[in-house]
């Protein structure tokens, strides 16, 4: 955006400026232009591509010694480059029902991941709107929403 900002200022700068090369002025603005969307789009395309390469799981791990945190969650870095930090959103679903009775939004995972790595950890979780449901009966889902590169 500001990029655009700026071009649009240098471009208008120029025309008043040189108004008799303005055809070449404009080529060359629009090379630039198309050049940075060209750019931002192949960036935008990539880091989701990186971000559906990161695999994320959740189960209820009897192993886990806190109480207050009896779910393992795992990511596995299947990038060719490190994660050095990431967001997820992490569900418990009953197997009868469509709605989740456990919802953590916005979890933060600061770990560093290098690429093929993978990390596991206990975490903790709530239960939405007082439910009274056991985590070893629950289907656990990691959503991942976003990712720091390196």
């Amino acid at each position: 955006m500001i990029v655009g900002v700026v071009l649009s200022v240098a471009l208008l700068v120029f025309l008043i400026i040189y108004p008799r090369h303005l055809k070449p002025v404009v080529i060359a603005f629009a090379v630039i232009w198309s050049a940075t969307a060209a750019w931002v789009l192949f960036d935008w395309l990539r880091s989701g591509e990186r971000l559906e390469a990161i695999v994320a799981t959740a189960a209820y791990d009897a192993t886990c010694t806190e109480p207050g945190a009896p779910l393992r969650v795992t990511f596995q870095n299947t990038n060719d480059v490190a994660v050095r930090r990431l967001t997820y959103t992490l569900e418990g679903f009953e197997a009868a029902f469509r709605a989740s009775v456990s919802f953590d939004p916005y979890q933060v995972s600061e770990r560093r991941l290098e690429a093929h790595e993978s990390y596991g950890a206990c975490r903790p979780f709530r239960l939405r709107n007082n439910e009274n449901v056991d985590p070893k009966t629950l289907e656990w889902r990691v959503t991942i929403n976003s990712a720091e590169f390196d």
